[in-house]
């Protein structure tokens, strides 16, 4: 008699303690005060952008050819000279992140360069740039907000460059957030005992308190060409929001570009950032790098963000689930998930590699759609 097969179908039956990224987020709201859960997913005004953020994404449609799925597909890429095991960076979300867990972005990066990505860290970090970029090798970029004097932001730059960075991502910040969830919680971060990156030994604090207090005109971006022109570092500008900001950053000097709204932290009823994303693929072509946030929840999130023009994407919120969840492990296996449902788009796409995504991979109606965007 011949033998039956032994081979079950197991491929769901796993010891991993979090299955899915939903797990990841119970596990957070359950751990989370009330009040650093309203921190963590609040948005401004009535959050109208924060829910059109997901809302596109959930629009398009793929086009999943027969006979031409890819059994082991590579996720991996290039993306601003970093070598990434899928098309994801972490994105520079900072100034209360210790309130979900006190190792905060050193936690972060030491998921992150486990799970092959690179780390933006913020200068609003619960840990000074030092301390980030001493727990791993992938404290790669650099954030900060281009305010006070040039020369103040340009000794920053020099810090970080010192600290082994190795590109800046520019951030504007033009007056308070009118965040409604906070206001009414009375939020404020607690438990930290002073500004990571400024004070007596560090930077001058003048320009953290001149981002607190507004009293001087903002930059234009005539200041901010000149301090790009002069970095030591290569710089991104992040919060473009159409093709015209895109057009002043290429001129102001960035070798890059950050399409994000903040996650619709800023201000509320601007448009979602995948709605921008093809506008801005076509207008400054195909030879920018280009990294988009706001609104991934998913690996075929990022799937589409990369058909649409994207090189790349940033996790914030995802990253703070996951550190309010279970620390550095929840982090990682955050990214474990993302990367697996990634690359399993990718085989049903019928794509064998990254650089295979592009507007074929959308099903007609909504690849009109997206074409019609790009050309408004």
């Amino acid at each position: 008699m011949t033998d039956q097969p032994s081979r079950v179908d197991d491929r769901y039956a796993t010891n991993e303690r979090y299955t899915t990224l939903r797990g990841l987020r119970r596990d957070a709201e359950r751990r989370l005060s009330q009040i650093d859960w309203n921190y963590l997913w609040c948005g401004t005004g009535d959050e109208v952008t924060l829910r059109e953020n997901t809302d596109a994404f959930d629009r398009p449609r793929f086009d999943t050819p027969l006979f031409a799925g890819v059994a082991n597909p590579d996720t991996s890429t290039r993306v601003l000279g970093y070598d990434l095991s899928f098309p994801a960076f972490i994105a520079p979300f900072g100034g209360g992140e210790r309130q979900f867990h006190p190792d905060g972005h050193l936690a972060i990066g030491r998921a992150a360069e486990a799970a092959g990505i690179h780390q933006m860290v913020p200068v609003a970090a619960g840990h000074s740039l030092e301390e980030v970029a001493g727990v791993s090798n992938v404290a790669s970029i650099f954030q900060m907000t281009f305010v006070g004097s040039e020369d103040g932001v340009l000794a920053l730059i020099e810090r970080a460059k010192a600290a082994g960075y190795r590109h800046i991502c520019v951030t504007y910040s033009p007056i308070r957030q009118w965040r409604e969830r906070m206001m009414e919680d009375r939020f404020s971060i607690r438990g930290e005992t002073g500004p990571s990156n400024f004070g007596p030994g560090k930077s001058d604090p003048a320009a953290l308190h001149e981002l607190l207090d507004f009293k001087q005109p903002r930059w234009t971006w005539e200041q901010a060409a000149r301090v790009i022109r002069q970095s030591p570092l290569p710089c991104i500008v992040k919060g473009i929001a159409g093709v015209a900001d895109a057009g002043k950053a290429m001129e102001a000097g960035a070798i890059g570009l950050y399409v994000s709204n903040y996650g619709g932290r800023t201000i509320d009823r601007v448009p979602a950032t995948l709605d921008i994303l093809p506008k801005v693929r076509k207008a400054v072509g195909g030879n920018v790098p280009i990294i988009l946030d706001s609104g991934v929840r998913r690996g075929s999130d990022i799937a589409l963000a990369i058909a649409l023009g994207a090189n790349a994407v940033a996790l914030g919120r995802l990253i703070a689930l996951g550190l309010a969840a279970d620390g550095q492990d929840g982090v990682h296996r955050t990214l474990e998930l993302l990367k697996r449902e990634f690359w399993t788009t990718l085989g049903h796409l019928g794509c064998s590699h990254v650089r295979e995504l592009g507007l074929h991979v959308i099903a007609e109606g909504a690849r009109t759609t997206a074409a019609a965007s790009s050309s408004e």
